[in-house]
């Protein structure tokens, strides 16, 4: 932090609610950019992808950020965190996800990846030697059981590779790292501008391992229409995510963003015709249940004025 002289950490129960609402938007924003992201990465090296999702996410919330008048930059003292976060953190996270699906089924890296709540729950209690409030350890194992549920109720198989575990299981630990870090150093910054920058340090890394690899692939699916598509679900993905970390912390962000594997079944059944099974709803339930209990549950305590 900048000086610490500000922060954008809810204090009442109002801007509790409304950092979980922007967590809530973040998960079915992302399950968007799965949904879009399924037509068109079938398979190959996704870096060339994912640097122009992440490029044009960058430039789209960065001139949105100058439109509202926004800071350009990140707040001071902010700005290597945050290209940490963007470079090693969230383009690595993003590198490694896609590459392990070329190494095993989506339902098993997928039920890999999302064993990130926990990561993050055990290391926030390591950093700050104290156990969060109760009522979200119960949220954690509803939302990572009924993950779990919908992930294999899905019907996609658990195939997967020596390597693709070691992939999936790097992604989880990597989105841990960023998560965390974001959450502990960013946050001053506005919530728009600090997005675009991370877009930018994502869209730089997935170059990076595009010219390392040689790896310059366009796959079939990526039409100029679908592109687009991804980008503007991306950046208000970006910016959902980066304005609830910042208000309810990393623990609660990540609890709550385990919504989005229910969203994506959702979605698929919607726009895919994929039918939602018996199974996948009733771990859809216990979704729902965790993410309420991480959403209302009061972490905030207002001190009464002395007497």
């Amino acid at each position: 932090m900048s000086g610490g002289a500000t922060t954008r950490r809810a204090t009442d129960r109002r801007g509790e609610l409304t950092g979980s609402a922007m967590s809530v938007a973040m998960a079915v924003l992302f399950a968007g950019v799965v949904i879009l992201g399924s037509k068109v990465q079938a398979g190959g090296p996704p870096f060339v992808t994912l640097a122009i999702r992440f490029g044009g996410q960058s430039l789209l919330l960065l001139g949105l950020a100058l439109v509202l008048r926004r800071p350009g930059l990140p707040a001071p003292g902010e700005r290597l965190a945050l290209a940490v976060a963007g470079t090693l953190g969230y383009g690595t996270e993003a590198a490694l996800y896609f590459s392990a699906l070329n190494h095993g089924s989506a339902a098993a890296v997928t039920l890999l990846f999302y064993t990130y709540p926990v990561w993050v729950m055990l290391l926030t209690i390591a950093l700050d030697r104290r156990a969060p409030s109760p009522p979200l350890f119960v949220a954690l194992a509803l939302a990572i059981g009924g993950s779990a549920i919908v992930v294999l109720g899905g019907g996609g198989g658990t195939d997967v590779e020596p390597l693709g575990i070691v992939l999936a299981l790097a992604t989880s630990l990597a989105y841990t790292a960023y998560l965390v870090g974001t959450d502990r150093h960013v946050r001053e910054s506005d919530p728009v501008t600090a997005a675009g920058w991370l877009g930018a340090g994502a869209a730089t890394s997935n170059v990076v391992f595009a010219l390392a690899f040689g790896a310059f692939v366009i796959p079939d699916g990526a039409t100029p229409a679908r592109l687009v598509a991804i980008v503007l679900v991306s950046a208000g993905a970006f910016g959902s995510m980066l304005a609830g970390l910042q208000r309810v912390g990393a623990v609660r962000n990540a609890i709550i963003g385990v919504l989005e594997p229910l969203t994506v079944a959702v979605l698929a059944a919607t726009f895919l015709d994929e039918p939602i099974t018996p199974t996948v709803a009733a771990g859809g339930a216990l979704i729902l249940v965790g993410a309420v209990i991480a959403s209302v549950v009061r972490t905030t305590r207002t001190v009464e004025p002395p007497v």
